[in-house]
């Protein structure tokens, strides 16, 4: 994809800032929720970068950040990648939450202990052990309880009990 808008060097290099201890050079116009250097409403800054500097993006190629800075646009920090170079890299540098290992996102409520206690007391609508009342132990939501409960999220747990001889 080339840009529809005039992007050269010096339009990307008079709109980041250089991080002497990192070397990446960090987006100074608008950023999205994500960290995501944005050129104009359309674009994103690394993906314009990377063409600026390399060429076309490859057809059906993400461009991925050697540094995990989604606000650079260095072009040395840039590579072309699938979708699978970009989970392999960051599986490898244990920034991918997701393939069942939902106890290493920091921003998890339950932990595999917690999983296994809920499979093995779960009881449908009782006062203490019901799908509401475990919601509100843990902090939860009802829906996210009957995800566990089913066996759709937090198979570490399930694998838990198993071994622990909770449930058979």
């Amino acid at each position: 994809m080339t840009p529809t808008i005039p992007a050269t060097r010096e339009t990307i290099e008079a709109n980041c800032i250089p991080e002497p201890n990192t070397g990446c050079w960090l987006w100074t116009g608008h950023v999205n929720p994500q960290g995501y250097g944005r050129f104009g409403t359309r674009h994103k800054a690394h993906r314009v970068s990377f063409e600026v500097h390399n060429g076309p993006i490859p057809a059906g190629h993400h461009i991925c950040h050697r540094c995990d800075q989604p606000g650079c646009v260095n072009p040395e920090h840039l590579f072309a990648g699938t979708r699978a170079d970009n989970m392999r890299d960051a599986s490898r540098k244990g920034r991918f939450y997701g393939q069942g290992r939902p106890e290493r996102n920091p921003q998890a409520k339950l932990t595999p202990t917690a999983a296994a206690f809920i499979r093995a007391n779960y009881i449908r609508g009782h006062v203490e052990f019901g799908g509401r009342a475990l919601a509100k132990t843990y902090g939860v939501s009802p829906a996210a309880i009957s995800t566990v409960v089913r066996g759709k999220s937090w198979d570490t747990g399930l694998r838990l009990a198993t071994l622990n001889g909770v449930r058979k």
